[in-house]
């Protein structure tokens, strides 16, 4: 009995040294977090490209917009979801980073935030990402509105694409 439970140890302790880690180094911790930023309207309007909504849909979400520019090595991400007055959540249920080494090549996900929401009729989203050289970078979105449990609305989004 004692011998069966050594080989069941030995086995788990194997397999936990063959699984790769999920950790991230620490040159990526510092590339990977973001920062709140102050963009003028002049500014944020150069860099997003605005939408309407259509609003047959749900008519939750009046406008949305999403772009991103370079600024040295750092990412500048602006975004906006304006919705009807009497929605409960406003924002974005998702935003990505993706990246890609040249246009041939596949997006692969870089950083991903989720739920960033206000409790009122719009959300602003301006932040600054420090990001490695060599790569081609895009955002994608998902805008959401909630009004109620019945009542919501997800609009996707893909920004302009800049290179590093």
């Amino acid at each position: 009995m004692k011998k069966i439970g050594r080989v069941i140890l030995a086995v788990i302790v194997v397999l936990c040294s063959v699984v790769p880690s999920s950790s991230v180094t620490a040159t990526e911790k510092g590339l990977n977090e973001w920062h709140d930023i102050y963009l003028s309207q002049e500014i944020f309007n150069s860099i997003v490209e605005t939408k309407s909504s259509d609003t047959r849909v749900t008519g939750l979400i009046s406008t949305y917009a999403l772009g991103i520019k370079k600024d040295g090595n750092q990412l500048i991400i602006a975004g906006s979801t304006d919705c009807f007055g009497d929605v409960v959540k406003c924002g974005f249920k998702e935003v990505v980073i993706q990246r890609r080494a040249n246009s041939t090549q596949p997006w692969t996900d870089y950083v991903t935030y989720e739920d960033l929401y206000d409790n009122d009729f719009s959300y602003l989203l301006s932040k600054s990402i420090t990001v490695g050289t060599g790569y081609q970078y895009r955002v994608t979105a998902v805008h959401y509105a909630k009004k109620n449990i019945f009542m919501t609305q997800k609009l996707d989004n893909v920004s302009n694409v800049v290179t590093m």
